[in-house]
């Protein structure tokens, strides 16, 4: 699987962390930083779409690589 940092899967685990649904964005800190995280749907066309909660600083299309496992 392609490497995969700072984003979070609504309902699952990923990262050994549980998320729920935040809303279309939430903050946390991080290394004594406030870093933002905002809701991303990602197709996958052999499953549902999911959405996952993505770090300001991933795109759009380094969160569609590591769902779609693209190096």
């Amino acid at each position: 699987m392609a490497k995969q940092t700072r984003f979070l899967c609504i309902g699952g685990f990923l990262n050994g962390s549980a998320i729920k649904d935040q809303g279309e964005s939430f903050e946390c800190v991080e290394k004594s930083k406030k870093v933002t995280y905002r809701k991303l749907e990602v197709f996958h066309p052999d499953s549902r779409n999911d959405y996952y909660y993505v770090c300001e600083t991933t795109t759009d299309q380094q969160a569609k690589n590591w769902v779609h496992d693209i190096e």
